[in-house]
């Protein structure tokens, strides 16, 4: 008994040493070897509650959720109601879009902690979470919005509700004529594919009335290559900066509009809408459910993803565009079109390629049930989370424990964005994501000539592609309901016309979406113009004059 105790002792110290020597690794950045050197004290027989919620914070870091998962409930069998590993755990199952599952984690831990950065990301997922409503969804995110408030005025980072600057007479600004001046914030200006309504917009803005202003996150002078500007447009390189600093530097900037295009996708900017910071500030893009934040006065989206009797489910007032608030343009390269595969295959074969958080086990379900409905189709799947060989086997077992034999399943991983929209020439029909469709995704399918089918849902995340499929030729993609979508989906991959249908549609996928609605972009921009004139006008309160000649 002695020898066995000198022999945990000096194990005990062994790992305090390794503790300190995983400490230093991550510091440095090198999570791997770190990860390693943890499995090792995991492995002992005195790993503490600490190892394992270390080990899955740096499991969640680097993208291996399914074996983070595993160490977290380790450490959750030896103190239940450890709020750290509750957190950490909800982050993990959401990461593999096991939402409903991941939301009870996050409130047992918000519950006990009250803590804002955990009611930030339970407000941040919210909207993805089938079994919570809109209502539920303005719930979370009005309380999540009142502790930032009060947070914020605690630590005196509140931006208060000082004055707006006036419009210098004589400058850019300063008369009844003077340019509108819109300024946009986002932290995705470099990536060009995924901002194609944005720069649509920015670009296509009517220089003699409209100035505009980026405030631009993650990215410098290099990397806003897409951007166009007007002589009198300005740049503001924004990442180094705090929100207390960006709010004065937009405020500043004298600001008739200011359009937040990050929503709960950039949570660190979220602090920027504790109050106004322009004459009329909205959010558009990013968006799919209220912001509940009092810095924003307008949301904007389209007569589909917001219904005019769910207006109560929004903090702020509704602007609609008359097309899709998605039009886009593509301006980046991307590979050309391939017939469907189908053709030389024999069979359909269905993909997705949304990201594994969306993936829930509804939609896992649903997707089941089309490929046992139509034998012998296949599913591929890619995303990021694909990367980690436990993320694979998760998702593989969760397929096959629904009856799908895994010789009808393929795996891709992650690549560059060009390699990446080449796994549509392995794909016949694109299967959508609910509660939480694809965006970026369906817009990449449909100009990779590849048709999303998708059904109308419950909530703006659920009518994304509604959204662009309506404004397209492909409003025959659009199912009523779920039930709907999944025999749609059944009927095109057992009919015997549907390899010829869709090799005609292909053919011709991206003349036809140019000459759309959806891909007219300079109706688009005008649209937006008159919104941005309306919410002006609308804002009449204010004693200033209007410009560009309002009344």
């Amino acid at each position: 008994m002695h020898e066995r105790h000198s022999r945990m002792a000096n194990h005990t110290i062994e790992c305090s040493q390794v503790r300190l020597e995983i400490n230093r690794r991550l510091d440095a950045g090198e999570f791997i070897p770190a990860l390693h050197l943890l499995n090792a004290i995991l492995s002992s027989e005195v790993a503490e509650l600490q190892d394992f919620v270390l080990a899955g914070q740096v499991l969640n870091r680097v993208g291996e959720y399914a074996q983070a998962e595993k160490s977290l409930r380790a450490g959750l069998a030896l103190q239940p109601d450890h709020p750290e590993s509750q957190y950490e755990l909800a982050t993990a199952l959401f990461q593999l879009g096991r939402v409903s599952e991941a939301i009870p984690y996050f409130l047992e831990a918000a519950a006990r902690t009250g803590s804002l950065l955990v009611l930030q990301t339970l407000a941040t997922i919210v909207p993805g979470c089938l079994q919570c409503g809109q209502d539920e969804v303005l719930r979370v995110r009005r309380e999540f919005a009142r502790r930032l408030v009060a947070s914020a005025a605690a630590s005196n980072q509140d931006h208060g509700d000082s004055q707006l600057p006036d419009r210098a007479a004589g400058g850019p600004a300063g008369s009844d004529t003077a340019a509108i001046r819109v300024g946009y914030v986002s932290a995705f200006f470099h990536r060009a594919n995924y901002m194609k309504p944005v720069w649509a917009v920015i670009n296509g803005h009517d220089r003699d009335r409209f100035e505009v202003c980026l405030f631009a996150d993650r990215c410098d002078e290099t990397e806003l290559a897409w951007f166009q500007p007007g002589p009198e447009d300005q740049v503001h390189l924004t990442g180094s900066i705090d929100n207390d600093a960006l709010a004065n530097l937009i405020r500043e900037q004298s600001l008739d509009i200011l359009i937040d295009l990050n929503g709960y996708s950039v949570p660190s900017r979220l602090g920027l809408w504790t109050t106004r910071l322009a004459r009329v500030t909205a959010a558009w893009f990013n968006m799919y459910a209220t912001s509940a934040l009092p810095g924003l006065d307008w949301i904007i989206g389209d007569e589909h993803v917001i219904r005019p009797d769910e207006e109560a489910f929004y903090s702020e007032r509704v602007a609609r565009l008359p097309q899709s608030y998605l039009s886009f343009a593509v301006d980046h390269a991307a590979p050309d079109i391939v017939p469907p595969p189908c053709l030389q295959n024999g069979f359909v074969t269905f993909g997705s390629l949304v990201s594994q958080y969306k993936i829930t086990p509804e939609v896992l379900d649903a997707w089941s049930t089309i490929l046992e409905r139509a034998k012998p189709s296949r599913l591929v799947l890619a995303n990021r989370a694909m990367n980690a060989e436990c993320n694979r086997d998760f998702l593989m077992a969760e397929l096959t424990r629904r009856g799908v034999h895994p010789d009808r399943i393929t795996l891709l991983p992650p690549a560059d964005h060009f390699e990446f929209l080449k796994y549509y020439n392995r794909i016949d029909l694109a299967l959508d994501a609910f509660p939480y469709n694809g965006g970026t995704t369906t817009t990449e399918a449909l100009w990779q000539g590849v048709p999303v089918l998708c059904f109308d849902g419950d909530r703006w995340a659920s009518r994304t592609s509604v959204s662009l499929l309506a404004d397209s030729h492909l409003p025959e993609f659009i199912a009523r309901d779920r039930q709907a979508w999944i025999d749609m989906a059944v009927r095109l991959a057992t009919a015997a016309d549907t390899g010829p249908s869709l090799a005609a549609l292909r053919s011709s996928m991206r003349e036809r979406l140019l000459a759309s609605n959806v891909c007219q972009t300079g109706p688009m921009v005008r649209s937006m113009e008159q919104l941005f004139v309306h919410m002006l006008i609308e804002s009449g309160a204010s004693d200033q004059p209007l410009p560009g000649g309002l009344r």
